[in-house]
C-alpha cells in the first residue's frame, strides 16, 4: 500500500511539473534560493482576478487567517512571496474578505470539509 501511495505521489508530482512548466499563468511558482533560511523555501502565490478589490492567501501554512498573507496587485495580478518549510499544505485565496476561492491553477485539491475545494501545494 505504501508503495502505491509513494508512486501516486511521484506521479502527481510529475504532472504538476509538466503543467506548471507549459503554463505560462501558473499560479504557484518556486523561487530561486538566496541563501539558508532555516531550510525554508521562498514560494510565490499568484492569482488573477481584474474585479478583485483585495486578495489574501490562506492555508494550513498560516492558521488559515484571511488577513495575514494579503497579496500585491499590478494589474488584474495578485501575488505574495512566502517562505515555506518543505511539506504539504492546504490553501485558498480569500478575495474582497470574504468569498473563498480554490486555486484556478492548482493540480491538486482536495475536499475542505466546508463544502468547497482547497488547493493542495507540496514544498519540497
Amino acid at each position: 500500500m505504501m508503495a502505491i501511495n509513494l508512486r501516486v505521489r511521484i506521479l502527481a508530482l510529475a504532472i504538476a511539473a509538466v503543467v506548471l512548466t507549459m503554463s505560462s499563468s501558473q499560479c504557484v511558482q518556486f523561487e530561486a534560493q538566496t541563501g539558508n533560511d532555516g531550510g525554508r523555501i521562498p514560494v510565490r502565490f499568484i492569482y488573477r482576478d481584474p474585479a478583485a478589490v483585495s486578495v489574501c492567501v490562506a492555508g494550513s501554512f498560516n492558521g488559515w487567517s484571511g488577513q495575514s498573507d494579503c497579496m500585491r496587485r499590478d494589474g488584474d495580478t495578485w501575488t505574495v512571496a512566502l517562505m515555506l518549510s518543505p511539506g504539504r499544505y492546504t490553501y485558498g485565496f480569500v478575495v474582497n474578505g470574504s468569498s473563498w476561492r480554490t486555486d484556478p491553477e492548482a493540480v491538486l485539491s482536495e475536499d475542505s470539509g466546508f463544502g468547497r475545494l482547497n488547493s493542495i501545494l507540496i514544498v519540497e
